[in-house]
């Protein structure tokens, strides 16, 4: 699926037959209204509508929220880069463990990226 659109929202649910009072209906909180809010990237989803598409259209948030994702990957990635440039010298145990902890998930990330040609 292409980054080009931000989600596949109302793909996955006009493909099914889904009306968004229907997909709405299907969410813990919410109206017909913020699913069409969703889909035209007015708002962004919230965590519990994440899972809850994941579990109506059986597919990763990374494959429904496309472009959405990979705008947190970008921010997390660069706070993550930002934290361990400020922990850098700090030589304490705590220190050292958030080092580690950033030099994971910057190692990560690259995989990530090389997998995905980003």
């Amino acid at each position: 699926m292409s980054l080009k659109v931000h989600c596949y929202l109302r793909t996955l649910r006009r493909g099914w037959g889904l009306t968004q009072e229907e997909v709405a209906a299907l969410l813990p909180k919410a109206s017909h209204t913020r699913v069409s809010r969703v889909e035209r990237e007015l708002v962004s989803p919230n965590a519990g509508e994440i899972i809850a598409y994941g579990l109506i259209f059986g597919l990763p948030a990374s494959k429904i929220f496309a472009r959405f994702q990979a705008k947190i990957e970008e921010v997390v990635v660069e706070h993550s880069y930002r934290l361990h440039k400020r922990v850098e010298g700090d030589e304490t145990r705590l220190g050292r463990r958030k080092r580690e902890l950033t030099e994971k998930m910057l190692a990560r990330a690259i995989v990530h990226t090389k997998r995905h040609n980003v």
